[in-house]
């Protein structure tokens, strides 16, 4: 497992997990600010960024994966900061009990997936990735998902020329392997009523992703606060990295 760090060693631990598809280069300008307190580390996962591919993209995989990152930095208790599916995933981690969290903020997490939508990511896991001539023209092409962001242009250029790797042949291609599109049924309020550590539910004001009630009943489950980012969509750590890192470390105080 491919992971970045921040900060120094022996500092308190905070752990970044991205969202389905992306990289830890999203956490490019949250992470520095952590770091001033913080020793965080940013891995990514699984068929994401620089990791290596794999047959089993299940959120128990992805949680073991997170697991074993811990034991092996050696560094004691750690907070996790999910965002989207790492969001899902630091609840995974958390519900396994393998290790316990001092904290969890979840950023912006789907709240539900119906049958129909995962029937849709399973037909996309299966289409080949395509290709381009060029990383100018496949940075040209990357586009978030859900589209609407307020994430500056210059960020998420530098976000998109990340999120391909050459092939032999010349061509580049996006580093996500798209089988991984096949999520697991969700059961968000199982995981959080199952919490048993502090934890910050945390969305964006616009976000489609995770509305204002189904957030909140999940905060109720889990006993939680939840803060809400103003004028923010799904992308919160590309779209205000300051008002985030200032979210989780307020929080982590």
């Amino acid at each position: 497992m491919e992971y970045r760090v921040w900060g120094a060693p022996g500092r308190p631990l905070v752990l970044l997990l991205h969202a389905l598809g992306c990289h830890s280069g999203w956490w490019a300008w949250t992470a520095p600010l952590l770091a001033e307190r913080y020793h965080v580390v940013a891995p990514d996962f699984r068929g994401h960024g620089d990791t290596p591919r794999a047959d089993d993209y299940s959120f128990k995989a992805y949680a073991a994966d997170v697991e074993r990152l811990v034991q092996k930095l050696g560094a004691g208790p750690c907070a996790l900061v999910g965002h989207s599916m790492g969001g899902y995933v630091a609840l995974t981690v958390a519900a396994r009990k393998f290790i316990q969290p001092t904290a969890i903020i979840v950023a912006d997490m789907k709240t539900s997936a119906p049958e129909q939508e995962l029937a849709d990511l399973k037909a996309a896991s299966q289409k080949p990735s395509r290709t381009y001539a060029t990383l100018d023209e496949a940075a040209a092409r990357y586009r978030l998902s859900p589209p609407d962001h307020v994430v500056p242009a210059q960020r998420l250029a530098a976000v998109a020329r990340e999120s391909y790797r050459q092939l032999p042949d010349g061509t580049w291609a996006e580093k996500f392997d798209r089988r991984a599109l096949a999520i697991d049924p969700l059961a968000p309020g199982d995981l959080a009523a199952r919490l048993n550590c502090p934890a910050l539910f945390l969305r964006g004001e616009h976000s489609v992703i995770m509305p204002a009630e189904p957030a909140a009943a999940l905060a109720a489950a889990a006993k939680a606060p939840l803060a809400t980012m103003p004028g923010l969509h799904h992308h919160l750590p590309l779209e205000d990295p300051e008002g985030f890192a200032a979210q989780v470390t307020a929080f982590l105080k």
